[in-house]
């Protein structure tokens, strides 16, 4: 690791003298210290590190959840990052999920929990990097085909809920059963009818005939079965375009 970049975002300064003198032990020597989401924008920009350890709570704001939706934006210049927390409740974990973190560690974690972490999270980005691109899917209609096993199963489009990244996959979540196809979020939404299904998230595309409730101030989106997905603010106005409001 001695090569390695490391940007830190921890506002706790305990925790962060831990992380430079941990990771000055493995041998690395090109750490960045940042305490508030702005300077770990801007370092990030500046320098482009190899790898981000992101505090997800600055105070009692959820700024590294904010931090990981900037790095997931800059798609050819994305790094790994991996968060670090102590809150173990189920909705930080949620929302943590839906930036697609590399790994996700609860403090107190020991060195060694630490170390794999950040190896197993530059192997995925490494491999992720090396993967070839997606193939696209036949244009779509009012059904389409999508390949399980050995077989082309006939679904109506009307009938997918929503459609998530998986890895460097998608997949297509009906309401009987899901789908996991090679295909990118951005290539499938171009082929699904463009009123009909938006994009909430960098992780989702909703068909918003299933969406029965939307929470503005939570970002969270209600489907008629009761199941919930988080959007970003990003998609919002593009999003509430597909509703005719009423306030």
């Amino acid at each position: 690791m001695k090569e390695l970049k490391v940007l830190i975002l921890e506002d706790s300064p305990a925790e962060a003298d831990f992380l430079e003198s941990f990771l000055r032990k493995l041998g690395c020597t090109d750490i960045r210290i940042t305490t508030m989401l702005k300077d770990a924008v801007a370092a990030y920009d500046e320098e482009l590190p190899d790898i981000c350890l992101i505090d997800i709570y600055l105070g009692d704001k959820p700024d590294g959840i904010l931090f990981a939706e900037t790095i997931n934006e800059h798609r050819e210049q994305k790094r790994p990052f991996i968060f670090l927390t102590s809150a173990n409740d189920n909705t930080t974990f949620r929302l943590a999920k839906f930036t697609s973190p590399y790994n996700y560690l609860l403090k107190p974690y020991n060195p060694l929990e630490l170390q794999y972490a950040i190896e197993l999270a530059l192997s995925k980005f490494k491999q992720e990097a090396a993967a070839p691109p997606a193939q696209a899917l036949p244009p779509a209609s009012e059904t389409l085909f999508i390949k399980k096993g050995n077989l082309l199963q006939r679904i109506a489009i009307d009938d997918i809920r929503y459609i998530e990244v998986d890895g460097k996959y998608s997949k297509v979540v009906c309401h009987t059963e899901k789908f996991v196809i090679q295909q990118s979020l951005k290539d499938l939404q171009i082929q699904l009818p463009a009123l009909q299904f938006c994009r909430v998230h960098r992780n989702y595309i909703v068909n918003v005939k299933e969406v029965t409730k939307i929470n503005v101030i939570n970002n969270e989106i209600f489907f008629r079965d009761g199941e919930t997905l988080f959007f970003s603010r990003r998609y919002i106005d593009e999003f509430l375009q597909a509703f005719k409001i009423f306030k």
